[in-house]
């Protein structure tokens, strides 16, 4: 293993973990008391029944192990070491929980204490605390993930392409299983084929075990071996601890759908009070003792519960705040230094003319990866078919060569998964360079990208950042049909959190990802595949182009034409043979959609009067809409012709030439368009 061999901190004694349990049922009993007075807002998912494993598998972790949870995660956080007030203040929804409210139960981090988040979404997590485990092992820490999940999540896909990965890398994690016997109201075994959720490992060569979640001490012992196994020979394990939801799925479920004799059975087996059992007969623990105990633990809840009762609301104001780790202000004036590559003085910000080398698109799209590679070794690129073959459009050619396999790194085909571990390893502190091989492919990989990348800041309230650049080739003209020709782009800037940039120049390609590279929020920068061979002039000088700032590529006094990536090329086509007829039109070049530069879009078209926008995506709630309803709000009284849009008709992208070009926009649609609109003029 590459790592250095970590020490496994002693095993607490019985009765530390007998405290522990006791708190996590303590903390969640006064929590359902408060919910059922109507003091709690918003759900809350119980884990009572499920202690054991919360408690047996934390405690041989260190402070700087890392841990993953899902939406059933106090016990887990709790067990931790997670601050009991401040969990609960999270829960009422007040600005002294770990996220101020924002994220409540189901989405609350305590990165102080390597706890890494809960997650709302089932199986969500798995690809997370695999890429947290993947920046353990890049950084030479020695130090692993553990991951909690249920039975329902086995059957996600993240699973299955989490454990391949882990196996693939030989990652240090350790995978655990609760299987609490339902999902939801369905029953464990009627929707999990095979022997068990322990064997799904063996397929991806993962060590594997099922063992007894109810006792705490079987727990802690297959848990302390699968660490001693992960620390000493880097292969993960997955372990599956069979244990029982005594509660129902939420607050409001009434547990109806329930087997009593079954419920009845399990009860039997309360780890607590197994754990008490021996306690009492084995260790000869008198109850005085254990007595004592519950009171010091329902003195630290009741104290809590008393402190959380005296907070004030949450204060509005707040919740627009931590969107971003980056201020918009920052990624706007393009932050940087701007020097030579060879160390003599470069570009300022204002300086239009700096010395250039025409580069093509692509080129300039490796320059800039390779220029952050070479200065920081945090930054990997993640992918697939990136490594030898250089990228489906091989923009990553020779890199592979430059930089070797550490930094350089092919994948299965699984974008969920490329996407969710690069989340993770962002979090853990490395700077990933995603490559999703068409943007229709994004879609495989949209819960990761919208739910968690795009999200974690937010509702961790600024505790996790996720500095993570997905590039991604979009657009037709190539003839490749439905699902490797889509402009999803106007979709993705529907995200909060999440940065769009759609560069259409070789220039603006460098200079937005160099500025991309240096922000700490995900971002998705498109490339769009008809440029990749285009050419222009590149500065010679370290250029950081800001966000969220159109550029006018050509002056005009009749007519504005707003587009972005291969539209400028179209849109500056159209313009110069509406130039030979003797109508000049002004093209805006977005470049960015999140943020959106809506007031140049709006200067423009007050100027000339009149806005026609071109978007190769569908006509339909695409980015065309959204520049019309602002210059709307913006600038309605300068105009005098109806704004109009050129966009994809809305169906599938078809294949065959001829029907590609009716279907995409073309020079000879954008000029018809600004003759109409122009026609109301006269």
């Amino acid at each position: 293993m590459s790592q250095t061999t970590a020490i496994l901190p002693q095993i607490p004694p019985p009765l530390v973990l007998y405290e522990r349990m006791l708190l996590i049922r303590t903390f969640e009993t006064t929590m359902e008391e408060e919910a059922r007075a109507g003091r709690l807002p918003g759900t809350f998912h119980s884990s009572i029944g499920q202690e054991a494993v919360a408690v047996g598998a934390c405690a041989s972790l260190t402070h700087h192990d890392l841990v993953v949870s899902n939406h059933r995660g106090h016990g887990h956080f709790l067990a931790k070491g997670g601050d009991v007030f401040r969990l609960m203040a999270e829960l009422f929804g007040r600005e002294a929980g770990y996220s101020a409210g924002k994220g409540g139960t189901q989405h609350v981090a305590g990165v102080e204490v390597g706890f890494m988040g809960s997650n709302g979404i089932t199986g969500g997590g798995i690809p997370i605390a695999t890429g947290l485990a993947y920046s353990l092992k890049h950084q030479r820490k020695p130090n692993v993930a553990l991951c909690f999940f249920g039975d329902g999540a086995s059957n996600q896909g993240t699973f299955h392409e989490s454990l391949n990965m882990a196996a693939i890398y030989g990652l240090p994690i350790v995978y655990i299983c609760e299987n609490n016997g339902w999902g939801m109201s369905t029953p464990t075994q009627s929707v999990c084929a095979g022997p068990s959720i322990a064997r799904r490992g063996e397929a991806y060569g993962l060590l594997y075990k099922t063992i007894d979640g109810n006792d705490v001490e079987a727990v802690l012992d297959n848990v302390r071996a699968a660490l001693t196994v992960v620390h000493h020979s880097g292969a993960p394990t997955l372990l599956e601890c069979r244990t029982w939801r005594v509660r129902g799925h939420s607050r409001s479920d009434k547990n109806e759908y329930r087997d009593e004799t079954v419920d009845e059975a399990w009860a039997q087996r309360d780890p607590i009070a197994l754990l008490e059992t021996r306690l009492t007969q084995k260790h000869r623990i008198p109850a005085s003792e254990l007595e004592k105990i519950e009171a010091r633990v329902k003195g630290r809840i009741d104290e809590a519960l008393k402190r959380c009762r005296e907070l004030p609301p949450v204060r509005v104001e707040i919740a627009t705040e931590k969107v971003f780790a980056t201020p918009l202000e920052s990624a706007q004036a393009g932050e940087g230094a701007r020097r030579s590559l060879t160390g003599a003085p470069g570009a300022s910000p204002g300086e239009s003319n700096p010395p250039v080398e025409k580069k093509a698109y692509w080129q300039a799209i490796q320059e800039a990866m390779c220029e952050a590679m070479d200065r920081d070794d945090r930054y990997f690129v993640f992918g697939e078919d990136v490594a030898e073959y250089g990228g489906c459009f091989k923009v990553t050619r020779g890199m592979l060569g430059r930089y070797g396999p550490r930094r350089i790194v092919n994948t299965p085909i699984t974008e969920a998964a490329i996407v969710g571990v690069c989340t993770g390893a962002a979090m853990g502190g490395l700077r990933p360079i995603a490559e999703i091989m068409f943007m229709d492919f994004v879609l495989l990989a949209l819960d990761q990208l919208a739910n968690h990348a795009a999200k974690f800041h937010y509702i961790y309230n600024g505790q996790v950042k996720i500095p993570l650049v997905v590039r991604t080739p979009m657009g037709g003209y190539r003839g490749y049909g439905a699902t490797h020709s889509q402009c999803l782009d106007s979709l993705l800037m529907k995200f909060p959190g999440l940065r769009v940039v759609t560069p259409w120049s070789p220039r603006d390609a460098k200079g937005l990802l160099k500025t991309c590279l240096q922000l700490d929020d995900p971002v998705i920068f498109v490339e769009h595949k008809a440029l990749y061979g285009t050419t222009g002039p590149v500065p010679t000088t370290e250029e950081f182009i800001p966000l969220g700032k159109a550029q006018i590529v050509r002056p005009g006094k009749d007519v504005t034409i707003c587009a972005n990536s291969y539209m400028v090329s179209l849109s500056l086509q159209a313009a110069e043979l509406l130039a030979q007829e003797g109508i000049q039109a002004e093209v805006v070049d977005l470049r960015c959609l999140a943020p959106l530069d809506r007031q140049t879009v709006a200067e423009s078209a007050a100027r000339t009067q009149a806005l026609v926008i071109v978007e190769e995506g569908h006509y339909t709630l695409g980015v065309g809409a959204e520049i019309a309803a602002s210059v709307q709000e913006l600038a309605f009284g300068y105009l005098d012709a109806p704004i109009l849009r050129v966009a994809a008709e809305d169906v599938p992208i078809p294949a065959a030439t001829e029907l590609e070009r009716a279907v995409l926009p073309n020079v000879e649609k954008i000029v018809a368009t600004v003759k109409k609109a122009l026609s109301s003029r006269q």
